[in-house]
């Protein structure tokens, strides 16, 4: 049974950082914006997994879907953190 405090933990702290998905702090090429467009559009699908296999209680999968989550989070804040660096 997956832990549901560690869930929601894990899910509240997630939930923290998408929200602030459209803040960017340099300034992003055409290129960079839309990969983060895709990005935030692969995390809402990569969430909407997440809900579902939780709820259907499959374990292997919520935990596969957790980690293309934190992949694309961090691709995500590889590439505002080059922008931040590079409007400096």
């Amino acid at each position: 049974m997956i832990s549901t405090v560690r869930s929601s933990v894990k899910r509240q702290a997630r939930l923290g950082e998408s929200k602030r998905m459209g803040q960017h702090r340099g300034i992003l090429t055409p290129e960079e914006r839309a990969r983060i467009m895709e990005l935030q559009d692969l995390l809402i699908e990569r969430f909407v997994e997440q809900r579902e296999a939780v709820a259907k209680g499959q374990e292997e999968r919520v935990k596969t879907v957790e980690a293309e989550i934190d992949s694309l989070l961090r691709e995500k804040e590889e590439i505002e953190k080059w922008a931040a660096v590079g409007s400096a």
